[in-house]
């Protein structure tokens, strides 16, 4: 009763979301036709089939790849294969599976793909004596270096050094094990799990609660430091492991991480700041993870407590987090300065919708449900009348009247493309 008189003085002085305008928009088929053109737009500017991956500038620039100055988008990257699978899931198709696997394989150790893209280099005539000799003096170096300082046990490899999808950011690996996690439960190949395993060891290890942890953000230590977005995360991926493999050590660290994340506040009772100690500072993928956290907790134990309280986290962060313009569309009230912030709606609305779908599969709190539908169809049907630009990719920010109406990237479509897909129904939940 309690939780129900909450929900209802949080939908009262929300007014009400906007009808779709243009309701033929948001039409099933119409909606797997734009969302196939939108991933078709994303391979043709950004895939490079040498790498294996998405570079995170338009054009297969591997010269520039070589030289440092186009790289992999690597948290964004994961987050687009979690949306190629979502996309599949919900619509049936089966045609990313063979890109996603070479993805895996060319990158689940890094040191595979030189020989691939200096053949591609010399076969572009992009490579010279020169480059030929600095390539064996960095192999070289990169020996020496492996004999000078061998790792240690339990000691974190060098840069060059990690492997299945780590690295010295802990909140980037996440993405990546939950990805590889979702890649398992489609095709039961045992690879994957191996590699989600492997990411969740590596993020355990770095629970720190001399540096008032929780997960650390980051290995290097001038960044120490836990936060919301790593802890969100690694409490989806510990409660996504235990239900999979019903080993209890997995479901341990997830109720210790989310022990963690109430001790110190993150969720306000209004949103979830970014660090401890902070105040407003509500980014849209922050709210999307503690949801979601809250929500493979449920799903993977079937206690209400969890659903219940990612019930009323999504109804204040719908209604009183500034999230949310009148006409329902989904906004980052603090910016979308920089690369990062273009990626953080897509992620938001991708938790929203699980927890919607979990809700309507079970026949409860229907209020939240049609709350969270109201706002992705609203946020849809926005950005689709706002439109993709000439070169077929959609803007950073989905209401009228927006301050940036210019950015167009890697980030920005994978956002789009996971607000398309959020608005067909997961049948599985």
């Amino acid at each position: 009763m309690k939780i129900l008189l909450l929900l209802c003085s949080l939908l009262l002085p929300l007014r009400a979301f906007a009808e779709d305008a243009a309701p033929e928009l948001l039409a099933r088929d119409a909606l797997v036709a734009r969302i196939g053109t939108a991933i078709g737009t994303l391979n043709q500017l950004y895939w490079s089939p040498t790498l294996g991956i998405w570079l995170d500038r338009a054009g297969d620039d591997l010269r520039a790849h070589y030289e440092g100055r186009r790289n992999p988008p690597w948290w964004s990257s994961a987050n687009a294969v979690e949306t190629l699978i979502d996309c599949m899931k919900v619509t049936g198709r089966t045609d990313f599976d063979a890109t996603l696997d070479t993805l895996y394989e060319l990158n689940k150790d890094p040191r595979r793909k030189a020989p691939r893209l200096i053949a591609e280099l010399k076969r572009r005539q992009q490579w010279s004596d020169a480059d030929e000799q600095e390539n064996k003096r960095r192999q070289q170096k990169a020996e020496a270096d492996a004999k000078a300082h061998p790792v240690k046990p339990g000691e974190p490899p060098a840069a060059a050094a990690y492997t299945d999808f780590r690295n010295e950011y802990l909140d980037d690996s996440a993405w990546w094990g939950i990805a590889w996690l979702k890649m398992y439960d489609r095709t039961r190949a045992p690879k994957y799990l191996a590699t989600a395993r492997a990411i969740h060891a590596h993020m355990a290890a770095a629970w720190r609660p001399e540096k008032e942890g929780g997960i650390m953000w980051c290995l290097d230590p001038d960044k120490l430091k836990a936060n919301a977005i790593t802890n969100s995360l690694f409490t989806i991926l510990s409660a996504r492991l235990y239900q999979r493999t019903h080993e209890p050590a997995y479901l341990q660290w997830a109720q210790r991480d989310l022990d963690w994340l109430h001790a110190k506040a993150l969720y306000d009772g209004t949103g979830i700041v970014d660090v401890p100690g902070h105040h407003g500072d509500y980014w849209t993928y922050n709210q999307g993870t503690y949801i979601g956290g809250l929500t493979a907790l449920y799903q993977a134990t079937g206690d209400a407590k969890f659903l219940d309280e990612a019930v009323t986290v999504a109804g204040t962060v719908l209604t009183r987090a500034g999230l949310v313009t009148p006409d329902g569309v989904l906004v980052e009230k603090l910016g979308v300065n920089g690369w990062d912030p273009g990626l953080f709606k897509g992620v938001c609305v991708r938790y929203l919708a699980q927890l919607r779908d979990v809700l309507n599969a079970r026949k409860l709190h229907p209020e939240i449900a049609q709350q969270i539908d109201r706002c992705l169809r609203a946020s849809a049907a926005s950005l689709l009348r706002l439109g993709p630009g000439a070169d077929g990719q959609f803007p950073i920010e989905w209401h009228d009247g927006a301050k940036d109406t210019t950015t167009r990237n890697f980030n920005t479509q994978t956002a789009a493309i996971a607000l398309l897909v959020s608005l067909l129904p997961d049948p599985r939940p």
